[in-house]
This record gives C-alpha cells, sequence and structure tokens, in this order.
C-alpha cells in the first residue's frame, strides 16, 4: 500500500499550495479524471 500512502501525500501537498484558487483545483482534478477516462 506503499503507493496509496504516496498519492495520499501527494494530494495533501498539493491542496496545501496557496497559489491555486479552488475552482483551479476543481478543475484540474475534473481533468485527471477525464484523462484517466474515470467513470463517475
Amino acid at each position: 500500500m506503499v503507493e496509496r500512502a504516496d498519492f495520499r501525500q501527494f494530494y495533501r501537498d498539493a491542496h496545501a499550495v496557496e497559489n491555486l484558487s479552488e475552482r483551479e483545483k476543481i478543475l484540474m482534478g475534473l481533468a485527471v479524471a477525464m484523462v484517466r477516462n474515470c467513470q463517475p
């Protein structure tokens, strides 16, 4: 489960950045989900 723990730390670090608005963070998340072909 090291991969999952690494991702969680990355996710926390990425959302801690104050240079991005909440809207930009959500849009990037949607873009990644679309590229990865995630199903709702």
